[in-house]
């Protein structure tokens, strides 16, 4: 019974992941195609209003969420193992953030491997931090940092914005070297994102999945609560003045509905729990599936891709409903790539040489037959 709750605690993590993969995606096909934002039609308005509610900084938190318990529940394995689990992390984060900076360098500028590969470095200094020092870190860098700078930014005639102030330390005689604002923006953003990344060490040290199945309506009470709560004071945000003290609170609310409501649909004994199905396999290639989702758009729209991907696509500036089909179809293809790719193969191209860089063995790509 332990061994089934096990792997069906994985599976939940494999569509959460699948689930976080596809908001991205999706917040991310407006920049992705570059959508013609002048002559908005009523319809396309309303579409625009939705996608930046309900996705736009809610998914890049849960995509983080996920790395820190993913990071914590690796480090736990590799200590069990009695393998220790430093330089095996390192060289997992280091190969994480190269390939994010080529990404982000070469291809499409709206990369988050970057961000997430730097801030697990930070995240190593917290491994061995007690569950409440996990918690009390994660609350100060979300309400202390990302929101306590908006407050102040906001009431006050002081701008706190590290990003801001990272790159006024550039000189102003001369050219900052190649890619120096771009890395100062993800630096700065990973700074942000921090306390989202500890909660997901937090989750997993609690035991997440375990208090939520034994706390079903008070957990189910709580995600309307966090849903309802965020999307309205997101609603409420929209097209407003540009900085607002809660402009980085009320997304992590519908960050924290969606995590809650997932695990509740994941781990429900009802045919619901079959919903999330789908997202598991292309859960377990999100790797792979988020570079395919930017090189797919880059070789598709003109104006969204960088170096030798510039003016390669087919399309300029559409719509937000023809991207959004675009994006929808090209997902729904990668869930069934990725479906059809795991009957044959244990891991996706990427992560298979991931965890060849990781481990620093050879592992076989293929399948083991049962």
């Amino acid at each position: 019974m332990k061994q089934n709750n096990q792997h069906q605690r994985i599976a939940i993590l494999d569509q959460m992941r699948g689930v976080a993969l596809f908001g991205i995606f999706l917040a991310n096909v407006p920049g992705l195609s570059s959508v013609d934002t002048e002559n908005l039609s009523p319809f396309n308005e309303i579409l625009r209003s939705l996608e930046e509610i309900i996705l736009t900084d809610s998914t890049r938190p849960l995509f983080a969420f996920m790395l820190g318990l993913s990071l914590m529940l690796l480090y736990n394995r590799l200590k069990t193992k009695e393998i220790n689990p430093y330089p095996v992390l390192f060289r997992r984060l280091f190969l994480l953030a190269f390939v994010g900076a080529v990404h982000g360098f070469a291809i499409w500028s709206g990369d988050i491997l970057l961000m997430y590969g730097m801030a697990g470095f930070v995240l190593l200094l917290f491994m061995n931090w007690s569950t409440t020092g996990l918690a009390i870190t994660a609350f100060l860098f979300w309400i202390g940092y990302a929101v306590g700078t908006d407050f102040i930014s906001y009431f006050s005639s002081y701008n706190l914005s590290l990003e801001d102030g990272l790159k006024g330390l550039l000189p102003d005689s001369k050219e900052p070297p190649t890619g120096t604002e771009y890395l100062i923006i993800e630096f700065s953003s990973m700074a942000a994102h921090i306390g989202f990344f500890l909660f997901g060490m937090y989750a997993y040290r609690r035991g997440l999945f375990a208090i939520i199945e034994k706390r079903r309506k008070a957990m189910s009470l709580l995600a309307v609560l966090f849903l309802v709560i965020g999307l309205a004071g997101k609603a409420s945000l929209y097209d407003s003045v540009a900085l607002h003290p809660l402009e980085n609170f009320y997304p992590f609310m519908v960050t924290i509905g969606m995590i809650l409501s997932i695990v509740l649909l994941g781990t429900s004994k009802t045919n619901i729990s079959k919903l999330l199905v789908p997202f598991t396999s292309v859960g377990k290639m999100a790797f792979t599936n988020y570079l395919l989702q930017s090189l797919v758009f880059v070789l598709l729209f003109q104006f969204s891709g960088r170096t030798i991907f510039i003016n390669l696509g087919i399309w300029e500036e559409p719509s937000y409903a023809f991207a959004l089909v675009i994006g929808v179809i090209v997902f729904a293809a990668q869930m069934l790539f990725s479906h059809l790719w795991l009957k044959v193969f244990s891991y996706g191209p990427f992560e298979w040489l991931w965890r060849i860089g990781t481990y620093g063995e050879m592992v076989s790509i293929k399948r083991k037959e049962e």
